[in-house]
């Protein structure tokens, strides 16, 4: 599974990088010979969870299909991929085209290292049929990301292990979740083969992901990542608490497990439900036997508030100091095209366009997907509960918020600091971040 999002804060800022990288044509990326094809390239993380492959043949069919732009694909690992392209634009030897985070990445806007879409072919009409959502990649009334697919939190279930300790449907409250989860830890812990009926993914070695689950019960709460006009960390407040006192019950009332992988345990039977985006059903279906047909997905159990959750999923964006802004928009327009992403729904990325206005073939091949697998009703359930305001404050202070949330979450729900102090020193250590922006 692809891991979260991950910043390094480059030794030259990327502001006067790109000024640099502006005026010396940007690295020589997108040569032509007069003879041959434009050239672009694309740097970018194995996107297509669970076949590292298809990024690859993706490139190869796009440029098999028209022989006016040829891709150059630059394969990274998730683990540092994120940080050497940074590193690459701040250096202005960046690729033309590159994958980046829905929401994508305050340093690049600011410093007008991205291409707005409208300078790379994109009209009113195209970015008109992305669902609302696509807000996210917006900025200063320009729109910089073309989403390839969307993420939202859900609740990941096993059916046989519910329904062997008496339940016959997921919860759809905190409430229920937390009575179910307790019930089945109990029951099992009775029975001689304890089964823990919940973990927060995040409360492992993946500390990463405990961020995005983090801000789904934040956001369930009624919290806020920011004040409106994003100046300042709001997480120190009632709503913060009622989030992490919920959390931190699951493991004071001895629920939920410490240091146990989510996923893994999911897989292997040992943990009942977890929270987290719909995409992670690429990963569980990896367990083949220990996990076919005995698992759904269900929208998330809604809190004091609300049932919203957080959202995600990949983008493409391109340089603005590419020499072939053109070649560069052909190829997201293909890649990113709702033909494209009706395909990425087969590792259960969220189709980002409007079905009113795309094509009638394929709104056939979305509804038929759609309709194959019913854990959709449930993602789709989720996805109209959500809305872009979490992310775009999210992008603003990224690398401190995760920072401190990974290390001060973890902290607070396993009752290692004071709820009380770990949502203090997020924002404190957030708010400085805010204050330098």
């Amino acid at each position: 599974m692809a891991p979260f999002r991950r910043r390094l804060v480059a030794a030259v800022s990327l502001a006067s990088a790109f000024a640099l990288a502006a005026s010396a044509c940007a690295s020589g990326s997108g040569s032509s010979d007069s003879a041959g094809p434009t050239t672009v390239t694309f740097w970018s993380m194995p996107y297509w969870i669970g076949q590292d492959s298809k990024v690859k043949a993706l490139v190869e069919e796009f440029n098999a299909s028209q022989g006016k732009v040829k891709v150059e694909l630059t394969l990274l690992e998730w683990k540092d991929g994120r940080d050497k392209i940074k590193q690459a634009v701040a250096a202005g030897k960046g690729p033309d085209v590159w994958l980046m985070n829905n929401g994508l990445d305050l340093d690049y806007l600011k410093s007008g290292a991205l291409a707005p879409l409208d300078k790379l072919g994109y009209t009113a009409a195209d970015t008109d049929r992305f669902l609302p959502l696509a807000k996210v990649n917006t900025y200063d009334g320009k729109t910089y990301g073309v989403p390839l697919s969307f993420d939202v939190g859900v609740l990941l279930y096993r059916t046989d292990i519910l329904q062997q300790y008496g339940f016959s449907a997921p919860p759809r409250t905190w409430d229920e979740l937390k009575s179910t989860a307790a019930a089945i830890t109990t029951k099992s812990a009775a029975a001689g083969k304890k089964v823990n009926g919940l973990q927060f993914k995040g409360m492992d070695d993946h500390l990463n992901a405990i961020n995005s689950v983090w801000e789904s019960f934040l956001c369930q709460a009624g919290g806020s990542l920011t004040s409106p006009d994003f100046k300042t960390s709001t997480q120190n407040t009632e709503a913060g608490r009622t989030a992490m006192d919920y959390m931190k019950s699951f493991y004071a009332d001895k629920i939920s497990p410490t240091g146990t992988s989510a996923l893994n345990g999911f897989i292997s039977g040992d943990i009942a439900m977890f929270p987290f985006n719909q995409s992670v059903i690429a990963n569980i279906k990896l367990g083949g036997a220990k996990t076919e047909g005995k698992w759904a997905v269900a929208p998330m159990p809604a809190g004091p508030k609300s049932g919203c959750s957080m959202v995600g999923g990949q983008s493409l964006v391109a340089g603005a100091a590419g020499k072939n802004l053109a070649g560069a928009g052909a190829f997201m327009r293909w890649l990113a095209s709702p033909e494209r992403s009706a395909q990425y729904m087969e590792y259960y990325g969220i189709f980002p366009y409007d079905l009113s206005k795309v094509d009638p073939a394929v709104k056939a091949t979305v509804d038929g997907k759609a309709k194959a697998d019913p854990n959709w009703n449930a993602i789709f359930e989720q996805l109209g509960r959500n809305t872009p305001d979490l992310l775009l404050q999210d992008r603003h202070a990224f690398q401190a918020r995760w920072d401190a949330q990974k290390a001060n979450i973890v902290a607070g729900v396993n009752g290692q600091a004071p709820v009380d102090k770990a949502l203090k020193t997020i924002d404190e250590a957030v708010g400085q971040a805010l204050g330098k922006e």
